[in-house]
C-alpha cells in the first residue's frame, strides 16, 4: 500500500504538504489504484505517524515536507519513502505520479538533499533524537 498525505477524507481531496500534520492519509493499492482514506492517528507528530502507517499496511509513503525523525522511523519500519514535491496535487494525480515510478526514492544516503520539515525555523520539531 502507498500512503499519501491528504487534506480531507473525501476522494476528491488534494495531497497535503506537511507529512506529520496531515489529518488523513490515502492508502492506495498499487494493483487496482483504489484508495481508502484513513484518519491519521499520529496527526501533529511525524514520529507517531510513521509507525501508524506501518501498522496500517503502508509499504511506501509519499511526502512534500518531512523531517529527519519521521523519515528514519519509516526506514526502520521498512517503508520506502518517496519525495512527491512541494506542490499539492489532486489525489488522482498523486496516485498517477506514484505509479509512474518517476518519483525520487529517498534513502539515508540522499536524505540531506530531499528532507525539509517545512517549519518556519527550517528545523524538525518532532522532539525525537533523530537516530
Amino acid at each position: 500500500m502507498i500512503a499519501i498525505p491528504v487534506e480531507t477524507d473525501t476522494q476528491d481531496t488534494m495531497s497535503t504538504k506537511l507529512f506529520g500534520n496531515a489529518k488523513f492519509f490515502a492508502l492506495v493499492d498499487p494493483l487496482t489504484k483504489k484508495s481508502t482514506i484513513i484518519s491519521n492517528e499520529g496527526c501533529g507528530n511525524g514520529i507517531k505517524t510513521a509507525p501508524f502507517l506501518a501498522d496500517s499496511g503502508a509499504t511506501s509513503a509519499l511526502y512534500g515536507f518531512l523531517g529527519d525523525g519521521p523519515f528514519h522511523v519509516m526506514v526502520r519500519e521498512g517503508i520506502s519513502v518517496y519525495w512527491l514535491g512541494k506542490e499539492t496535487m489532486s489525489l488522482d494525480r498523486a496516485i498517477d505520479v506514484a505509479l509512474s515510478e518517476s518519483l525520487i526514492r529517498v534513502t539515508p544516503e540522499n536524505a540531506s538533499d530531499y528532507l525539509d520539515p517545512g517549519t518556519n525555523a527550517g528545523a524538525c520539531e518532532c522532539g525525537c533524537t533523530h537516530e
